[in-house]
């Protein structure tokens, strides 16, 4: 009995953790919102540009060393909670296109929906990794390059989307 209790243990751990990995972020707008706040800005990543600050390491006394060490991870958690918000923005993005999309390829969904486990498994990691005390950089750079590959599909996306509306807006504007 108490090896199947040690064995259901890990399982039942790791199903809370991909349940709450999974769960809706606080931080992603509501569905139904009005179509002003439905702007292109409202869905471009605006953090993630930001690394290169966050990456900065300079040299100095213990004492400064240890306040900066403790600024820098508050710097990289606040980093943390915008990329997550680039990311869910540009999520939600990508449903619309999708929606907009005459084609939809379940290849792409799959590789969308990959990605953003991929983005919630290195969050939660990260997270915990500062939580601990550590500066996690190269996974952060990791995490900011997951966002820009979003952004960047996006862009090809809403490119597809809008050269195979526009000849049909065209034969119609001209009947």
């Amino acid at each position: 009995m108490t090896n199947l209790i040690i064995m259901a243990l890990p399982a039942i751990v790791f199903f809370l953790v991909v349940l709450w990995l999974l769960r809706p972020w606080r931080y992603a707008p509501r569905s139904g919102q009005s179509l002003k706040e439905l702007r292109l800005e409202n869905f471009v990543p605006r953090h993630y540009g930001y690394f290169p600050q966050v990456r900065q390491d300079k040299v100095a006394p213990r004492e400064v060393a240890q306040a900066a060490h403790r600024e820098r991870r508050g710097v990289a958690r606040q980093f943390l909670v915008g990329l997550r918000q680039d990311f869910s923005n540009l999520e939600r993005l990508a449903r619309m296109v999708a929606a907009l999309s005459p084609v939809i390829s379940s290849e792409q969904e799959t590789e969308r929906l990959v990605l953003g486990l991929q983005f919630r498994l290195l969050y939660a990691w990260v997270w915990v990794r500062l939580s601990t005390g550590r500066v996690p950089l190269d996974q952060m750079e990791h995490l900011t390059g997951l966002v820009g590959s979003l952004a960047t599909r996006m862009e090809q996306a809403m490119a597809a989307v809008g050269a195979l509306s526009a000849p049909g807006l065209n034969s119609n504007l001209h009947a």
